[in-house]
C-alpha cells in the first residue's frame, strides 16, 4: 500500500517515505535491544521468567516447531485478538496481520492476497498464498471462508513449496481449531451494527464419552450489507454479503493410547451482491454503476458459493516418531449474474477436490522436555485431484438481447509429490536444514462454445515435474535473540483457462517458478518481542490475466518480476494493563521483462498490479481493571501507500489512513460487550478496479464507517 513512484516527481516523496518506515523499522529493532539490556539488569526480571511463558507451537511447520526453533518468517495470531478485531473471516485477515494485503477482486469468491510482492491479483484460480484448514488445503474458490472454533491462525510468509507444493509462493495461511477436550466449554456471541448488519456465533465443546470421545458444534450467522446505492434498483445497501456456516467435529482418543482420530465435517454458504461497481473516477459518490434504461429483468445482482467439506485425520505415536495420515474432501458450487453496461454475463462453476496425505515426522519434546536429538526430520507423500466445471454465458441486453457467447468447460488436474526436511542440531544453537520436494503435475481440459454464430471446441492435456528446494541455517546469539538466513523455492503449476472464449484462450499457461532469499533476526522476551525480515523473490512466467475476447479475462504467462523488500514486527507489554504494538513492510515489486504484449504494451519495469510499496499498522490495546470491572480499550491505526490495479500502471489508488477503534467492557468474568468502529473517519478508497474497454474504467469501494456492539458469553 503506497504511494508508487509516480515516475519523476513524485519518485523523491515516495523514497522520503520510505526512508522514514524504514526508520520507524529500525529505531523499534533498537528499542527492543535497548529494552532487553534493561531487562536483562533488572532485578525483577530474569531469562529464566521468559520460561514462564508458554511457547507458541507453528503447527503448519509439520512437525509442531515453537515459533523462536523457525528458521524463516512467521506470524501467529491467537483467538483473542481475532474478536477483538471482529475478524469472523479469511478476507478481514489483514487487521490482524501488517504485512497481509487482502481484497476481494469485486466479489468474495476470489480473494486477491498479496504477501511480499507475490500477488494473486489477476489469478483468481492459483493464489499465491495457499489457505489451509488443520492441515487440509481449500479450494481456491473457498480460500475466502468463515471462521469457526479458530484456536489460531498461522501465517507463513515467503515460498513454502518443499512442505507445500504448488500456490505457495508467497506464503502459506493455517486455520488451527481447537480440539475439543476433556473440559466442557460453551461460547455465545450476538451482535448489531449500523445498516442492518448482525451477526450470531454459537460454539461448544466437550467429552461425549470419557477419556475416549469428543465432540464440537461450530455455527456463524453474518449479514454485512454494503453501502453503495443506486436509484434505479432502488436500493442503498449495494455490495454487501450474508454468510451461513457450521461444522462439527468428532475426536476419538482413548485415555493413554498413543493414537487418536478427528474427523470433521463442514458447510459454508455465502450470498451478496458484491459485484456492484462504480465509475473509477467516480468512487467517492459510492453510486452503483447500472444503466437508467437497462430492461427489469437483467438488473439483478446475485452470487452465491457453497461449499461442503471433510476430513479425517489420524495420527499414532511410536518412539521419537509420529505417523499422521489426512484424507479430505471439498465440494464448491457458484453462481454469478450481474449488470455491467448493456451486458449481463452469468457464471456457473462446480469444483471437486480430493487429497490424501501420509506423514512421519519427529514428535517435538512437551514442555519442560531436554530433547538430546542430533537431528528432526519430516517426511511425506502427497496426492491432489480437482475436477473443474465453468457454464459462461455473455449477453448483451441493449438495445436488444443478443447472445454474444457461450462457453463451456470441464477441467481436471492431479498432483502426486514426495517430500523431505530434515534439520541438524550441529550445537545447542546452531542448526542448519535442507527440504526437497517432487511435485508431477497433470491437467487436461474438455471444452466447447460459439461466439456470435460462430462455434468452437477441443480439448487437451500436459503434464509436468518439478523438483524444489529449501535451504535454512539458524543461530541463537542468546536465549532472547535468534538469527537465519533461507533460501526457498515455489511455483504455480501449468493449467488451462475455464470456459475459453476462442481455441487460442484454450491453450493453456505454463509453470510459474519462484525462488527466494531471506534473512532475519527475532527477538523474545519477557514483555517484548520483534522480528525483522529481510527479503527477494525472483518469479519467472508469471501467471497473469490478459486480454481475452468478449469480456473474458485469460490467463497466460506474462513475463519475470522482482520483489524485494522489508518487514518487521514489534511488540510492547508496557505495563500490565497496556500493550503497544507496531507492524509493517517496504516492498518494491517490478516486472524485469514484460512478453505478453496482448496483455500490456510497453510494460516492462512497471510496477507488479495489487502490491503496495509499504504498509503500517500501529495498534494501542488495553486491559484495565475498574472497581470490579475490566475495560478494554483498543486503537488501531493502518496506513496504506498508493499501487496501481493493472498491469499497464493506468488504475491508481492513493494512499490512504484507516483507523479502527473499540471498547470492551467485561461486567463479569464469563461476559463482555464490545463498542467498535471500523474505518472510524469514514475513508473512502478503492479495492480493485479494471478497465472495460471503450465502456470505460471500474472501481469495488471499501466499505465505509461501520459502527457495532458485540456481546459475548463464556462457559
Amino acid at each position: 500500500m503506497i504511494c508508487h513512484s509516480i515516475k519523476q516527481g513524485g519518485a523523491s516523496l515516495t523514497m522520503r517515505f520510505q526512508l522514514r518506515v524504514f526508520s520507524i523499522a529500525l529505531l523499534s529493532i533498537h528499542v527492543i535491544s535497548w529494552m532487553s539490556d534493561a531487562h536483562a539488569q533488572s532485578a525483577s526480571r530474569t531469562d529464566d521468567e521468559s520460561a514462564v511463558l508458554a511457547p507458541v507451537v507453528v503447527s503448519a511447520s509439520k512437525r509442531g516447531q515453537t515459533l523462536g526453533q523457525l528458521n524463516g518468517s512467521a506470524s501467529v495470531v491467537d483467538r483473542t485478538s481475532l474478536d477483538d478485531d471482529q475478524v469472523t473471516s479469511t478476507l478481514e485477515l489483514d487487521r490482524v496481520f501488517p504485512e497481509l494485503y487482502t481484497s476481494h477482486s469485486a466479489t468474495f469468491l476470489f480473494p486477491i492476497i498479496t504477501l511480499r510482492g507475490v500477488t494473486s491479483a489477476q489469478d483468481f484460480y492459483n493464489p499465491a498464498l495457499t489457505v489451509y484448514v488443520d492441515g487440509v488445503p481449500q479450494l481456491s474458490t473457498f480460500a475466502a471462508q468463515s471462521l469457526l472454533g479458530v484456536e489460531q491462525v498461522e501465517l507463513l510468509k515467503g515460498p513454502q513449496g518443499t512442505l507445500y507444493g504448488k500456490s505457495a509462493q508467497g506464503g502459506v495461511l493455517n486455520i488451527v481449531s481447537r480440539k475439543p477436550g476433556k473440559i466442557p466449554e460453551f461460547a455465545a456471541r450476538a451482535g448489531v451494527s449500523n445498516r442492518d448488519g448482525y451477526q450470531l456465533q454459537v460454539e461448544g465443546s466437550g467429552p461425549l464419552i470419557e477419556d475416549l470421545l469428543y465432540g464440537a458444534v461450530s455455527l456463524l450467522g453474518n449479514d454485512v450489507n454494503g453501502d453503495l446505492r443506486s436509484d434505479v434498483i432502488g436500493s442503498d445497501q449495494l455490495g454487501g454479503v450474508r454468510s451461513r456456516a457450521g461444522n462439527a467435529k468428532l475426536r476419538l482418543a482413548p485415555s493413554g493410547s498413543p493414537w487418536e482420530v478427528w474427523m470433521t465435517a463442514g458447510r459454508d454458504c455465502a450470498t451478496g451482491d458484491q459485484e456492484a461497481y462504480t465509475l473509477f473516477d467516480d468512487y467517492k459518490s459510492r453510486r452503483a454503476y447500472v444503466l437508467s434504461n437497462l430492461p427489469e429483468a437483467y438488473r439483478d445482482f446475485h452470487q452465491k458459493r457453497c461449499a461442503n467439506s471433510a476430513a479425517v485425520n489420524g495420527q499414532y505415536d511410536f518412539g521419537i516418531w509420529r505417523l499422521n495420515a489426512v484424507v479430505s474432501s471439498q465440494r464448491v458450487h457458484t453462481e454469478r449474474q450481474w449488470p455491467l453496461d448493456a451486458y449481463f454475463p452469468q457464471f456457473a462453476e462446480h469444483w471437486k477436490q480430493n487429497t490424501q496425505e501420509l506423514r512421519l515426522s519427529t514428535r517435538s519434546p512437551q514442555q519442560g522436555e531436554a530433547s538430546s536429538r542430533a537431528w528432526d526430520a519430516v517426511f511425506g507423500l502427497y496426492r491432489q485431484e480437482v475436477d473443474m466445471s465453468r457454464g459462461y454465458q455473455f449477453d448483451m441486453v441493449l438495445p436488444s438481447f443478443v447472445r454474444v457467447m457461450d462457453s463451456s468447460s470441464g477441467n481436471y488436474s492431479e498432483a502426486l509429490a514426495a517430500y523431505g526436511d530434515v534439520t541438524w542440531h550441529l550445537s545447542p544453537k546452531a542448526d542448519t536444514m535442507a527440504g526437497l520436494r517432487i511435485s508431477r503435475d497433470e491437467a487436461n481440459t474438455r471444452f466447447q462454445g460459439g461466439t456470435m454464430g460462430g462455434t468452437f471446441q477441443g480439448q487437451a492435456s500436459n503434464d509436468q515435474t518439478t523438483w524444489l528446494g529449501h535451504l535454512a541455517a539458524g543461530y541463537q546469539f542468546s536465549p532472547n535473540w535468534r538469527g537465519y538466513i533461507n533460501v526457498a523455492q515455489g511455483y504455480k503449476p501449468l493449467g488451462y483457462n475455464l470456459a475459453p472464449s476462442s481455441v487460442d484462450d484454450a491453450t493453456g499457461y505454463g509453470r510459474e517458478r519462484s525462488i527466494s532469499y531471506e534473512a532475519g533476526m527475532r527477538y523474545a522476551g519477557y514483555e517484548i518481542s520483534g522480528s525483522l525480515a529481510l527479503y527477494r523473490v525472483d518469479s519467472k512466467d508469471v501467471q497473469l490475466y490478459g486480454d481475452g475476447d468478449m469480456g473474458n479475462q485469460t490467463l497466460r504467462n506474462v513475463g519475470d518480476t522482482r520483489s524485494v523488500g522489508m518487514e518487521f514486527n514489534t511488540e510492547w507489554n508496557v505495563t500490565r494493563q497496556w500493550a503497544l504494538s507496531v507492524g509493517g513492510f517496504i516492498n518494491e515489486a517490478t516486472f524485469r521483462r514484460f512478453k505478453n504484449s496482448r496483455a500490456c504494451t510497453g510494460c516492462a519495469h512497471n510496477d507488479v498490479p495489487m502490491v503496495p510499496k509499504y504498509g503500517m499498522t500501529l495498534a494501542v490495546k488495553g486491559d484495565v481493571s475498574v472497581s470490579d470491572t475490566v475495560l478494554r480499550p483498543q486503537l488501531t491505526v493502518r496506513r496504506a501507500g498508493a499501487h496501481y490495479f493493472d498491469s499497464a500502471n493506468t488504475l491508481h489508488q492513493g494512499a490512504y489512513t484507516v483507523v479502527d477503534a473499540g471498547l470492551g467492557w467485561q461486567p463479569t468474568h464469563n461476559m463482555e460487550l464490545m463498542f467498535y468502529a471500523q474505518n472510524l473517519t469514514d475513508q473512502d478508497y478503492r479495492t480493485y478496479g479494471f478497465s472495460y474497454g471503450t465502456t470505460g474504467n471500474f472501481a469495488q469501494i471499501a466499505p465505509g464507517r461501520t459502527v457495532g456492539v458485540t456481546a459475548t458469553y463464556l462457559y
